[in-house]
């Protein structure tokens, strides 16, 4: 309590020692563990012999814990020895002389000592300091380490000659990776002087300027071959088979829907044709449906893009946009036919208020379809006694009772005689109407 640590946390004191089954650095090894390197068979990971710091999650600062160090099998005190780690930048991890910082400046190996093969260390051509440990001695001056013939042409091709015809040195051959026996390294037709001239990479068959890729290569990375590609053949050798469909090989959504070609070749779709497609996206100019408006069109109209006559009424979509009626509305349209069911207008299901037909109340067939409607009955003289909003054959509904409209009193039931309704709707925006006789009997 005086030195302000926790009394109930055995890694929180000033000069205490924590519990030896404790984790003070939560490392995934106990104190014990770290401090003797013995196994603790309560941890799943094994230090292996390796003393660390009980304190220090991650001792040797590689950005890998000494826990996950000791699963992996690697040296926690060693940070140029982890799995996924980062060295320190004043770590010299292949012992050539050059910090692994001073390596990535000056664009040479940190895990390679000799990283041009020349026979000198990286660090011996640097610092013009001579490693017993090699061979060969180093030069009188500084030398470059990205260069296998400088100092001293100790490589077979180091000179200037150019065996292979290709336009460049056998020393050049060598900096850039191709063969110096090989005018066409890569097999793309183009020899390397000319890709060097080009600007494109000799060792890649799929980067060049005129020459043709190898035929097992996949330039666009969508799992089929060049020749799959082109010639619409399978190739055993890969995972999708074209099915005869001829794609770009340098393009990996030939119909730009958002699926690869190869995966397409796997899905059975044309991958060729953005309509046809798992899970992809139609072109906004598409037309998948094939009803005169595009996808873009139907996505802003509210029509379905995918469906050639979105309101059932033998119609197709783009007609009815060129006839000025509503694509979504199947009882809005120039000869086509309303589906079952549709709610076009009203219908009077029946004009006799009597008990023992539609539980005697005035039925009026679609009327919950036009909610914004009015109800009005009135006697022989003319005189309203029924007046309603809303109308919607269930909770408000005319059963023959007045609500209190003329002479009678709400709630009176109407005598017997015949009954003029008017009924008014709006439809699409339209002020309609009907009316006619009603009769009430008891």
């Amino acid at each position: 309590a005086i030195d302000t640590t926790d009394p109930n946390d055995d890694c929180d004191s000033v000069g205490g020692t924590p519990l030896g089954t404790s984790d003070c650095d939560n490392d995934g090894l106990t104190n014990n563990e770290e401090t003797t390197g013995v196994d603790d068979l309560a941890t799943t990971a094994d230090p292996n012999g390796e003393i660390t710091d009980p304190n220090d999650p991650d001792s040797d600062d590689d950005g890998i814990t000494d826990g996950q160090e000791a699963i992996d099998g690697t040296d926690p005190n060693d940070d140029c020895d982890s799995v996924g780690g980062t060295p320190l930048g004043t770590s010299d991890c292949d012992n050539d002389g050059l910090t692994n910082d001073e390596e990535t400046t000056g664009g040479t190996d940190p895990e390679n000592a000799d990283s041009d093969g020349d026979g000198l260390t990286d660090g011996e051509e640097v610092n013009n300091i001579d490693d017993p440990t090699t061979t060969t001695e180093s030069p009188n001056g500084n030398s470059d380490p990205l260069d296998p013939c400088d100092p001293d042409a100790v490589n077979t091709f180091c000179n200037d000659n150019d065996d292979d015809g290709d336009g460049l040195t056998n020393d050049e051959e060598l900096i850039l990776g191709t063969d110096p026996n090989d005018p066409d390294s890569d097999g793309d037709g183009i020899s390397d002087g000319q890709e060097v001239i080009d600007t494109t990479d000799p060792n890649y068959d799929c980067d060049s300027v005129g020459g043709t890729p190898l035929g097992i290569s996949d330039c666009d990375n969508d799992v089929l071959s060049y020749d799959e590609e082109t010639t619409g053949v399978d190739d055993i050798a890969t995972i999708a088979n074209p099915n005869g469909e001829i794609t770009d090989p340098n393009d990996p959504d030939s119909d730009d829907d958002g699926i690869s070609d190869g995966q397409e070749a796997i899905d059975g779709t044309n991958p060729n044709d953005n309509c046809d497609s798992v899970g992809g996206t139609q072109l906004g100019a598409s037309d998948c449906d094939n009803d005169g408006l595009t996808y873009d069109e139907e996505t802003t109209g509210g029509t379905d893009p995918e469906n050639a006559d979105s309101d059932g009424d033998s119609i197709n979509d783009g007609q009815e946009v060129e006839d000025h009626t509503d694509p979504l509305d199947p009882c809005d349209s120039i000869g086509g036919i309303v589906p079952s069911g549709s709610a076009c207008d009203l219908i009077i299901e029946n004009d006799l208020i009597d008990h023992n037909i539609n539980e005697g109340t005035f039925r009026i067939k679609n009327i919950e379809s036009f909610s914004d409607n009015t109800v009005e009955i009135y006697n022989r003289w003319g005189v309203i006694v029924y007046e309603t909003k809303n109308y919607d054959n269930s909770s408000n509904v005319f059963r023959g009772i007045s609500n209190g409209r003329a002479t009678l009193k709400k709630s009176q039931e109407l005598p017997v005689g015949i009954y003029y309704y008017i009924i008014k709707y709006i439809v699409n925006g339209n002020a309609k109407s009907k009316a006619g006789y009603l009769y009430i009997n008891r």
